[in-house]
């Protein structure tokens, strides 16, 4: 639903056959899939180790000298065939949704709006040609005082058809507009020469005409994906990969090269570019440079001209790092984002693991199937699981945390919860016990009743 709020306003009016809408919606689906497959799997685990204890099945599988674990081994091997899938799904499906996804719906977007033609509005979309009508039945579709200006000769309104009424259908596969006139007129001004008190008007009557205009350009035109190939989004593992290398490296060669010409263009650091140690930051240099004993030769003024060239030089190189600098910070960034959507291929795989050892302790713990208090755990537990990722992803996307440590900050909390439950579920943990909770609070209350009534 969120998807389609967002593109509405390139659907609505482009007359899109329902084909279009069910690819554009199943390659969306396909993008979702990080999302649900996850809380699928944290859910049906809850439920269906939630039902073997509501029902005490889990009870009579440990009395007959079952261990938690051995309970759990058909599902962790599923678990682990669903991480395997998802891994595949990450790195090549979710890429190639994506980029078809782009593709359609920019065809989308760029598809001219259905012909619809209203009543005392001045239609424009036709090329060369606008359109006005006074009136439509909706019941017919015909139309009345219908004006048509033809500008194909690119000379203004030189040439107006004016009808009574009329009708306008498609054909040749929507790729030719029809409109058939009735009692109307032509009027067609030839402006190719004389004065223009002299031009020759020329009005032809009719009661019956044919128009035909050619609407192929609104047709919806399949664009290249090579235009959208480029996006970090759209590549999988491999090319993520061998992206970055380039990327990589082609940032050290600007970093090496830009600091041989720093050399080259004067040998002076950053921190010598203080106006108190200019003179001394000059005579370095012109001692490097093998010209100290003139600049001791020149007169004051000649001198000072040296210093102020050198003291803009210093400026210059200054300006010149912080630009440079801005670009490096603008490329680690492009770097990183790469990095994230690299790492998002890997973590998917492993929240299905994870989310499975929360889940599955949790209904043993629990003990509580169908869709009631189960839901409402897992709900909590994923929601608390993405927006973990979400604060990571969002940190890593600012340059305050590495794209690593970013996309991996759920899976790193999340795995020893996951551990401690299960811990907790081979022990018969009675912490999600209503009975257990109900007799620590009453302990509480007793507890502070007695100090209240030692204070009086």
């Amino acid at each position: 639903m969120t998807f389609l709020w967002r593109k509405i306003e390139t659907l609505i009016g482009k007359g899109l056959e329902l084909s279009t809408f069910l690819e554009l919606f199943a390659y969306a689906a396909a993008t979702f899939v990080p999302m649900a497959l996850p809380l699928s799997i944290l859910l049906a685990s809850i439920m269906t180790i939630g039902n073997f204890g509501e029902k005490y099945e889990l009870v009579a599988m440990k009395s007959a000298g079952l261990p938690l674990f051995r309970i759990f081994r058909p599902l962790i091997v599923l678990s682990l065939f669903f991480s395997v899938i998802a891994f595949y799904f990450a790195g090549w499906v979710i890429p190639a949704a994506d980029l078809k996804t782009k593709q359609l719906a920019s065809d989308i977007k760029d598809k001219k709006p259905a012909i619809n033609i209203r009543p005392n509005e001045f239609y424009t979309q036709i090329s060369s040609y606008v359109i006005r009508i006074d009136a439509k039945d909706k019941n017919t579709n015909k139309m009345y005082g219908i004006l048509i200006y033809n500008h194909g000769k690119n000379e203004g309104n030189t040439e107006v058809i004016k009808a009574d009424s009329g009708y306008m259908y498609s054909a040749e596969n929507n790729q030719t507009m029809i409109f058939k006139l009735y009692n109307g007129e032509v009027f067609s001004e030839d402006v190719s020469g004389g004065k223009y008190h002299t031009r020759p008007l020329t009005r032809i009557g009719f009661k019956e005409q044919v128009l035909r205009f050619d609407v192929s350009d609104f047709a919806m035109q399949k664009s290249d994906e090579d235009k959208y190939s480029d996006s970090y989004k759209v590549l999988g593992v491999k090319r993520l990969h061998a992206r970055i290398d380039s990327l990589q490296t082609a940032s050290i060669e600007n970093r090496i090269n830009y600091r041989n010409y720093l050399i080259g263009k004067l040998s002076l650091s950053t921190k010598d570019s203080d106006t108190k140690n200019i003179k001394n930051s000059l005579q370095t240099t012109a001692e490097k440079y093998d010209f100290y004993e003139d600049y001791l030769n020149l007169d004051a003024e000649k001198q000072l001209f040296t210093e102020n060239y050198f003291y803009s030089t210093i400026k210059n190189i200054e300006e010149d790092f912080k630009n440079h600098s801005e670009i490096e910070g603008y490329d680690k960034n492009y770097i990183d984002r790469h990095w994230i959507e690299f790492y998002r291929k890997f973590t998917l795989s492993i929240a299905c693991i994870i989310l499975f050892f929360i889940g599955a302790p949790l209904g043993s713990i629990i003990r509580k199937g169908g869709l009631g208090m189960p839901v409402v755990v897992s709900i909590i537990a994923f929601a608390v699981y993405y927006v973990i990722g979400m604060i990571g992803e969002s940190a890593a996307k600012s340059g305050s945390l590495s794209p690593f440590i970013a996309m991996w900050l759920s899976s790193i909390i999340f795995l020893p919860v996951g551990l401690i439950l299960t811990l907790k579920a081979t022990s018969d943990s009675k912490i999600f016990s209503l009975e257990n909770w109900q007799r620590v609070m009453n302990k509480a209350v007793s507890f502070f009743k007695i100090k209240n009534q030692s204070g009086k």
